[in-house]
């Protein structure tokens, strides 16, 4: 018995969520921007701004990856034989790497979902 209600809530609060998801999709298709973004005309619409910030992030992640890159290869350059000092510099670089393919993995899925 116990379990029978617990599905049935789930399922209740599935559809709930579910409802509350749509209502919000529709919203956000009708949403105009009321400040006016430069470069853009006054009808661009939210989807096309939450696109222009995702695509701005991906640019950041990028960037913030080869800055790291670049602080992982003085580290190691400037270790000099120092071998804690080296294997942080070699951590620093795995890291930027990890992260940047984590956000060319995160690209590439939503990329692959909807490439609008």
């Amino acid at each position: 018995m116990r379990n029978k209600k617990k599905i049935l809530a789930v399922f209740i609060l599935l559809g709930f969520s579910l409802s509350i998801l749509l209502s919000f999709t529709a919203l956000a298709q009708s949403y105009l921007n009321q400040e006016k973004i430069p470069g853009y005309d006054q009808t661009f619409c939210f989807p096309d701004y939450m696109k222009q910030i995702i695509n701005f992030g991906f640019a950041t992640i990028g960037i913030l990856a080869l800055f790291m890159l670049a602080i992982g290869a003085y580290q190691y350059l400037m270790s000099a034989g120092n071998i804690g000092s080296a294997e942080s510099a070699k951590a620093t670089i795995g890291s930027a790497l990890g992260g940047l393919i984590l956000g060319l993995c995160a690209w590439l899925i939503l990329n692959t979902i909807n490439p609008d």
